[in-house]
């Protein structure tokens, strides 16, 4: 069995940037065999970021794993954050990507977390000539039933955060509107409030021992990504509500790992169940554990990654 979480982080055999348009320049990363089949990563968020340690749940000796920064995030550069922003962009800056790295649009393996399992999914969607399998983990689908579950129905596992969240914003606005106030307000200290409030509220679910802590300094990058996630949720990701169930029928065929928590709390684990009926050749793997993301759902990922891959050759 072949197991890359042993070994220290690896090292990208090309880096660099692409310019993209309207701004934007993405910053990428590609991994493992120069030669092996492709395999591109989306992250997580909206906001989040790529980090090497996402290449090391493939074989690197056999694949050519691509990661890449979206627009705003992690490394890559902008002129401005939210101009030309979108779900849609993201999906460009892909193809554009691939097409600047000379890699032909066809048997490409697509893989993605939380957000990134949302990207690889439309990606699928938009393309599904090109994609000969998807890997998934930690599903999140954006309908409207799974962006109202943490703004308003969670608060039937956490009503004492929900509490919290609504007394700090001092007004009757709902959360999304309230926190969004705050956060484009440019007062230091009502950006804070945002930042502990509903900028960690998501990371507190799946949690048994949970506190909001004081948020010690802001930087540029942690209001950005706050910025971007606020952003995407007001316009429910860009998308029209239940998009990828309304449109699988383009990927039914696809051979798809999907792996999730049993208790994940922040994407309930019925929107990982809902994807894999509608697929007809899913694999679902259902970790026995809590929590959106942890240290043993990643090598759980890991483990059926590569026996996935190895039944499909």
């Amino acid at each position: 069995m072949f197991f890359n979480f042993f070994k220290k982080e690896p090292r990208p055999f090309n880096e660099g940037f692409l310019s993209v348009g309207n701004g934007h320049e993405i910053h990428y990363m590609e991994f493992g065999n120069p030669n092996g089949q492709v395999i591109i990563r989306f992250h997580g968020g909206p906001g989040g970021s790529t980090h090497v340690g996402h290449a090391l749940s493939f074989d690197l000796k056999t694949y050519r794993v691509i990661l890449f920064d979206q627009r705003g995030c992690g490394q890559s550069k902008f002129t401005d954050l939210l101009s030309h922003n979108t779900t849609i962009d993201t999906l460009s800056d892909t193809e554009k990507l691939l097409q600047h790295l000379k890699i032909p649009m066809k048997e490409l393996i697509v893989s993605g977390s939380s957000f990134g399992a949302t990207l690889a999914l439309l990606f699928a969607e938009k393309n599904p000539k090109s994609v000969q399998t998807l890997l998934l983990s930690s599903v999140f689908l954006a309908r409207k039933q799974d962006l109202t579950w943490t703004n308003n129905d969670s608060r039937l596992f956490y009503p004492d955060l929900m509490y919290e969240m609504k007394k700090a914003l001092q007004s009757e606005e709902n959360l999304l509107d309230g926190y969004n106030r705050l956060l484009f307000s440019g007062n230091y200290e009502q950006m804070k409030t945002a930042l502990k409030y509903y900028g960690s509220y998501e990371f507190c679910l799946g949690k048994t021992d949970v506190c909001f802590k004081d948020i010690s300094g802001l930087t540029d990058k942690r209001i950005n990504a706050m910025k971007i996630f606020l952003t995407y949720e007001q316009e429910n990701i860009f998308l029209t509500d239940n998009q990828i169930l309304k449109n699988i029928a383009t990927i039914k065929h696809i051979p798809t790992l999907i792996v999730h928590n049993r208790l994940d709390m922040t994407c309930p684990i019925i929107q990982a169940w809902d994807l894999s009926q509608a697929l007809d050749n899913a694999t679902l793997i259902i970790n026995p554990n809590i929590g959106h993301s942890s240290s043993d759902l990643k090598k759980c990922f890991q483990k059926q990654v590569d026996l996935f891959l190895k039944k499909q050759k």
